[in-house]
C-alpha cells in the first residue's frame, strides 16, 4: 500500500518543530554574531586608518620642521663662512 498516506505522529511533529526551532535560533545567533564581528572588523579599519593619516601628518609636520632646521644651518654656515664686508 505505497499510495497510502501514512501520518506522522504527533511525538515526532513536536520533535521535528523543537529542531527546526532550535535550527532557526542558532541561524540567528549565527547572523548577531556575524553583524558584531563585522562592526569591530569595520571600528578596526575605521581605526588603522585614522592613525595611519595620523602618522602622515606628522611625517608631514616633521619634513617640514626638518627642512627649516637644515635651511637655518645653512644660512648659519654661510654666515661663518662668507666675509662680512
Amino acid at each position: 500500500m505505497a499510495n497510502e498516506t501514512q501520518k506522522i505522529p504527533p511525538a515526532v511533529e513536536k520533535l521535528i518543530a523543537e529542531q527546526t526551532a532550535r535550527f532557526e535560533a542558532a541561524l540567528a545567533e549565527l547572523g548577531k554574531l556575524q553583524s558584531k564581528g563585522v562592526a569591530q572588523m569595520n571600528a578596526f579599519i575605521e581605526g588603522a586608518a585614522r592613525v595611519t593619516q595620523e602618522q602622515v601628518a606628522f611625517a608631514e609636520q616633521l619634513g617640514g620642521e626638518w627642512r627649516k632646521l637644515v635651511l637655518a644651518a645653512t644660512r648659519s654656515t654661510a654666515d661663518l663662512i662668507a666675509p662680512k664686508g
